[in-house]
């Protein structure tokens, strides 16, 4: 499969794109260096970088994500290992249980943070 970043045209911001993700995963922290949208298969990846942390959220409305999914996403956009990462599979309950509803039905959500050295 392909990783393909997708290109952003205009001068578009993350809260216009995802509002109710961009409450919990965005809020509250370091200013946003860099972001990026990326495709792989039918999984949405938004690339965030503050400065000292990168972060991915995976995002699929389709299906769940598979374990050696999460693991050719690090390596290609990181280009780490999975021990070097910080992965939250669980990221879609705590979303829930925060009382978040995301605009779409994601049958699959999955934060990943990467501590820059």
């Amino acid at each position: 499969m392909k990783l393909i970043e997708t290109p952003i045209t205009s001068n578009v911001n993350l809260e216009a794109l995802y509002p109710e993700l961009s409450k919990l995963a965005f809020a509250n922290q370091q200013a946003i260096k860099l972001y990026k949208l990326f495709a792989y298969d039918r999984t949405k990846i938004v690339y965030l970088d503050r400065f000292d942390t990168i972060t991915l959220l995976l995002l699929n409305r389709h299906r769940k994500i598979k374990h050696d999914e999460v693991e050719t996403i690090i390596h290609r956009i990181l280009k780490v290992d999975r021990n070097a990462v910080e992965v939250n599979v669980g990221y879609k309950k705590q979303i829930l249980d925060a009382g978040i509803r995301p605009r779409h039905n994601y049958k699959d959500i999955i934060l990943i943070e990467y501590k820059v050295k």
